[in-house]
């Protein structure tokens, strides 16, 4: 069981749902999930398929620590991990 929690700017339909995962799938297997089977629309706010890589503006963090300080895409997530998408705020 994974914990997906996502800001109000980004929303699931509900601020914390659970996903079923497979042992062994990686981070970028999770945002082609979210492409498959939640809103496409939220899943190209965080996600570009194209290029396969998270949006700019999106920051993705596991368990407490930004993904790219794993292996990006390539991260292995394990059962009872929580992911956290916030937009990135930039200004002054």
């Amino acid at each position: 069981m994974l914990h997906l929690e996502s800001s109000a700017e980004l929303s699931f339909g509900k601020k914390v749902v659970s996903a079923e995962i497979e042992e062994g799938s990686t981070f970028g297997g999770l945002l082609e999930e979210l492409e498959n089977h939640f809103s496409p629309t939220l899943a190209k706010e965080i996600y570009d398929s194209a290029n396969n890589s998270l949006q700019a503006m999106v920051l993705a963090i596991i368990n407490g620590t930004l993904v790219h300080n794993f292996d990006g895409l390539d991260t292995v997530l394990n059962h009872g991990d929580t992911v956290i998408f916030v937009p990135a705020i930039v200004g002054g």
